[in-house]
């Protein structure tokens, strides 16, 4: 009996010996291992990202602006004398031609005036002619001696005197007639009266000056925009417009008419003047135009996608690939479609930046290119089937050392 118990003690001790001796081999491999996370940690900082090349290319970029229609040609007419207004021929929104009668001032006093310059001019003629029928009648008889030379020259005086006064009332008697002419007020061009302020029988004066009416000229409308001295370069007289009104959904074609010489200081812009053609009277003075001005050339401009600039108003960036890290560099840019932009400076014609997602960017984040084309479906290879190994036969378990109690057992 007491050997049966010794040998299960001894049966029990070892298998407690085989459990502890697993135990610590399991513990010391998992001791010697690495975690997963640490091995792979600069893969997992690097972040993917798709690049863009900054490249030269030829572009036709618009130079945009916001301006006011305004009337090809305006005019305050006044009048040309003092004198009371007789009678007003046109009303409101009356189109007329170049030279037709607009307004009549009272004219009697300028006819009277007429008259007697008229007069005055007929009488002094008639002076002069008989003056010098005398001079020519007697300047024979000074070889006679009928006639002395003295009182020759006395009718010579008299003669180029009235001649002098002839002249003279012929030019008062022309003024006259300019200025009765003057009292008929005519259009300087052909439009649409626009206003007339005055009424019949009112006092139109020159000093100060009185406007009889306002006369506009819609057979084109000029739009006067600001451009900044950046983009004057490319903008040319003659260069072609596109004008859009939002007011009326409506858009013209037009050109560049003027580029002003001089830039204001304080904005730095320059006025540049468009006219836009409005033979149907489509268009009115006044309306909000967006301008739209294209250059007939443009030159090689640097670019890069728009999903590539971060940023707003001066406050644009993009990301340059250096390497391994990005590099947030500022740009300045103007847009040339909805996908694409024209770098102005920054950066440089060949570096490479980051195409799009750059709100997980920072200034020095780590990053891998993606490939730049994924391999085709048909080029894929399919995955090779596992193989599998036959099953190595179970190991023989081990034998336990003879006990005086298995012996006795056997037996």
């Amino acid at each position: 009996m007491k050997r049966r118990m010794d040998a299960k003690r001894m049966i029990g001790v070892a298998f407690v010996l085989a459990a502890a001796s697993g135990g610590c081999g399991d513990r010391d491999a998992k001791l010697t291992q690495l975690p997963a996370a640490e091995g792979k940690a600069t893969t997992a900082d690097a972040l993917t990202v798709s690049a863009a090349t900054v490249t030269r290319q030829a572009i036709v970029r618009s130079v945009v602006a916001n301006g006011t229609t305004e009337p090809a040609r305006v005019a305050a007419i006044g009048p040309q004398m003092t004198g009371r207004i007789g009678a007003i021929l046109v009303k409101e929104g009356d189109r007329v031609k170049a030279g037709a009668a607009l307004v009549r001032l009272d004219s009697s006093e300028a006819t009277l005036r007429v008259a007697q310059t008229a007069a005055g001019a007929a009488q002094s003629k008639a002076q002069y002619e008989l003056a010098r029928a005398e001079y020519e009648r007697l300047a024979p008889l000074l070889e006679r001696g009928t006639v002395t030379a003295q009182q020759l020259q006395r009718l010579a005086a008299q003669r180029d005197a009235l001649k002098s006064a002839t002249d003279s009332a012929q030019v008062m008697q022309s003024d006259a007639a300019r200025m009765q002419g003057n009292t008929t007020i005519k259009a300087p061009f052909g439009g649409i009266v626009s206003k007339v302020p005055m009424e019949v029988g009112e006092i139109a004066t020159m000093v100060p000056a009185s406007v009889l009416l306002r006369l506009v000229d819609l057979s084109g409308v000029d739009v006067r925009v600001q451009v900044h001295e950046r983009e004057l370069n490319r903008v040319s007289i003659g260069d072609q417009i596109e004008a859009k009104f939002p007011s009326s959904n409506q858009t013209a074609l037009g050109q560049v008419t003027f580029i002003s010489p001089e830039i204001d200081p304080r904005t730095r812009n320059a006025e540049v003047v468009t006219r836009i053609p409005n033979a149907d009277g489509a268009l009115r003075a006044g309306m909000f135009a967006e301008i739209s001005i294209k250059p007939k050339t443009s030159p090689n401009s640097l670019v890069v996608p728009s999903s590539a600039v971060a940023g707003t108003g001066d406050e644009r960036y993009v990301f340059v690939i250096a390497g391994d890290v990005v590099k947030r560099q500022k740009v300045r840019v103007a847009p040339i479609d909805s996908k694409t932009v024209e770098v102005l400076e920054g950066i440089g014609e060949g570096q490479d930046v980051v195409r799009e997602g750059l709100g997980r960017l920072s200034d020095g984040t780590r990053v891998k290119i993606e490939a730049a084309s994924a391999v085709a479906p048909e080029e894929q290879k399919p995955a090779a089937a596992p193989v599998h190994e036959p099953e190595a036969p179970p190991a023989p378990a081990a034998k336990l050392p003879a006990t005086p109690a298995t012996k006795a057992k056997g037996k």
